[in-house]
């Protein structure tokens, strides 16, 4: 299972640079092209505020925890919900384009949880996202672009 930060990046994560936070497109640009692509993308992106993990052999986003002063808490959601949609959208990786169309800071969303078995759906404003986590998704794209590139070096030798 692999944890992730959903800044509402997730692939609200159109991306075009980021090969990060869970985008799959890679850039081919010259690297500070990508990085400030990513950055500008970044600073428009919303942020909910909660690290995910995919549930083994389901679709399920489950919350393993929710960031500290971050919407989601505001908003009430904790650790162990799983988010289901976002404005009736089901989050799902087929989706995230859709999900791109509310992906502003300040916007507002509802997100469709399950808790307890029950579903429940919580409003809240997406915020900027914060310069720290951006800094983090950048550091970890230019060491993918690093790894990939020494690794290309050492296959043509």
């Amino acid at each position: 299972m692999r944890n992730t930060v959903l800044p509402l990046t997730l692939a609200l994560l159109a991306l075009p640079a980021v090969a990060s936070a869970g985008h799959d497109e890679e850039c081919t640009a010259e690297l500070q092209t990508c990085i400030d692509s990513m950055v500008a993308e970044l600073k428009s992106t919303g942020f909910i505020g909660v690290e995910l993990d995919e549930k083994k052999g389901t679709k399920d986003l489950v919350v393993t925890k929710v960031v500290t002063g971050a919407p989601a808490e505001a908003a009430g959601i904790k650790d162990g919900d799983v988010l289901l949609a976002l404005n009736g959208i089901p989050f799902d990786k087929k989706n995230w384009k859709k999900m791109a169309e509310v992906k502003k800071p300040g916007a507002e969303v509802t997100c469709t949880i399950k808790r307890g078995g029950a579903s429940k759906n919580i409003k809240l404003t997406l915020a900027p996202m914060p310069a720290d986590l951006m800094a983090k998704y950048i550091g970890e794209y230019v060491m993918r672009r690093m790894k990939h590139r020494d690794e290309q070096t050492a296959s043509n030798d």
